[in-house]
């Protein structure tokens, strides 16, 4: 923070006029060389206004580290707000004749707090470590300005500095990750306009140190700096909830798409993807693989409700693994889908056989027995011209009709499908010529001994 003017610094007259403004903040008006009056708000009102401004925002903080728990970025921010609070009262000691003590400390505090903001942005990331660097950001600081004892504007520069590059500590790391949302936005704009005003009170102190610069114009600038570091502080931090906020709707939404048992996509997040492909302006080609377990309830009568489970999670393990890019979903109960994006009716029939010998050649081990899965599978494509899931949902219980472990022979299309239904009727269809299939049926192995 800018140190506070001293009423008999060189090239101001001794006499300050105050006018006390009720509509703002009081002003308070220097007079300089040249005998004219410049703006400049008084520094102890500011640290005042640290103070308040500093409780909303740790307020705000509070109210998320409860709500939201664990929240760990937000315990950060809130320690930081609570920091910048206890450093402003310090800073308000000092009063406008600048006490060193008081100035030293206060700064020193609300330097630390700065740095709890970046190791607050890293928790956000879930990324560890930050406060060794934020201690000897610090502790540098702290030496540099007791260094600085007998120079009220070395010292200035300091405060400056340091707040400065914990800023851009906390810029460099918004923009890197590039954390999607506004309020990232908000929060990098607000970092920059801050550090504008920390540097212009470097800039203004070196130009005092050169004799440059009149006094009376260093004191408005200073002023009006500080007033920008507090407001903008209050607007990342309003960047911050918003970022927060939307890290919570993104994990809402992903709770809503996601099967809690196999950690799969669920009905919802599959549905909303094939009616996006379907709805795409150029007509993609897309296939569909739905999956539905064989013997699933003998299964859970035999072993146990604990044991089907784990059999939906083994299934939902090889599916992953074999389906690569594609949505994998667990549609409901024993249900599985494999939707292809891009894929024809060769690709998902290929895609179907593999899953067919990867669930015969993986057994799911139980902790009393041994299982052999299997599956019945229909496949479809949106080349067919039919409705997708339908046609897919059709075949598979074709092939489970005919009994498990059997392929049903593919009709070559949608169309051959009503055909035949009208020419042999609709149990012809359901129930075509069969073909040996790569499955065998469900068996159950006790271990030996």
């Amino acid at each position: 923070m800018p140190h506070a003017p001293a009423s008999t610094s060189q090239g101001i007259d001794k006499t300050l006029v105050l006018q006390l403004n009720p509509t703002s903040l009081p002003l308070c008006y220097v007079r300089g060389q040249n005998g004219m009056l410049m703006p400049n708000l008084d520094f102890l009102t500011l640290y005042i206004l640290i103070f308040l401004n500093s409780l909303a925002v740790a307020a705000v903080w509070a109210g998320f580290a409860y709500s939201y728990r664990p929240h760990r970025a937000a315990l950060h921010w809130l320690g930081a707000t609570l920091l910048t609070l206890l450093g402003g009262i310090v800073l308000a000691i000092q009063g406008n004749e600048g006490a060193l003590v008081p100035a030293v400390v206060g700064n020193t505090i609300i330097i630390f707090g700065f740095t709890q903001f970046w190791v607050g942005l890293r928790r956000f990331r879930h990324q560890s470590g930050g406060q060794a660097l934020a201690v000897a950001v610090t502790l540098i600081a702290a030496a540099a300005m007791i260094a600085m004892h007998d120079s009220a504007r070395g010292r200035a520069i300091v405060y400056a500095a340091g707040q400065s590059s914990v800023m851009l500590l906390c810029l460099i790391h918004l923009v890197r990750n590039r954390l999607p949302g506004i309020g990232a936005i908000i929060a990098v704009s607000a970092f920059a306009v801050a550090m504008a005003g920390q540097w212009l009170v470097i800039g203004s102190n070196w130009a005092l140190l050169a004799n440059l610069l009149d006094y009376s114009l260093y004191y408005s600038l200073a002023s009006y700096a500080l007033l920008c570091t507090v407001f903008s502080a209050t607007v990342w931090n309003l960047g911050f909830a918003l970022m927060s906020v939307d890290r919570l709707q993104l994990t809402l939404r992903r709770l809503s798409e996601t099967d809690e048992l196999t950690g799969l996509a669920n009905r919802r997040a599959f549905q909303q993807r094939m009616d996006a492909l379907q709805a795409a302006p150029d007509g993609r080609e897309h296939s569909l693989i739905l999956i539905d377990l064989n013997d699933f309830k003998p299964l859970n009568d035999r072993h146990g409700h604990t044991a089907g489970d784990e059999a939906l999670r083994h299934l939902a393990r090889l599916l992953t693994g074999i389906g690569g890019s594609n949505l994998v979903a667990r549609l409901g109960g024993d249900e599985f889908a494999v939707l292809l994006p891009e894929a024809g009716l060769s690709q998902a029939e290929h895609l179907a056989a593999t899953i067919r010998k990867t669930l015969a050649a993986s057994p799911l081990k139980l902790s009393d027995d041994t299982v052999t899965l299997s599956a019945s599978l229909g496949v479809s494509a949106a080349s067919e011209g039919a409705d997708l899931f339908a046609l897919a949902d059709q075949r598979l219980y074709s092939e489970k009709h005919l009994g498990k472990g059997r392929q049903a022979h593919r009709p070559k299309s949608a169309l051959e499908f009503v055909k035949t239904a009208q020419n042999g009727g609709l149990d012809r269809a359901l129930n075509p010529p069969v073909t040996p299939a790569s499955a065998a049926p469900a068996r159950h192995h006790r271990p030996s001994g």
